[in-house]
């Protein structure tokens, strides 16, 4: 699940970057898109956050 949120959260980061540079885009869509950006990269650093906690929990069950 981890790594279903940071795939999805990454896929929807790079989807919002690219809608941004999109030419004559309206300010406040490139600053909507812009937030969108940033909240999906908050996104993608919990997954990977929480990924982590999982791999060591995991990993030391292993040993």
């Amino acid at each position: 699940q981890a790594l279903e949120r940071h795939r999805d959260a990454a896929e929807a980061a790079a989807a919002a970057a690219a809608a941004a540079r999109t030419p004559r885009i309206a300010p406040a869509t490139a600053y909507a898109l812009g937030v969108l950006h940033a909240d999906q990269r908050h996104e993608v650093e919990a997954a990977r956050f929480a990924f982590g906690r999982i791999w060591r929990r995991v990993a030391t069950r292993s040993f």
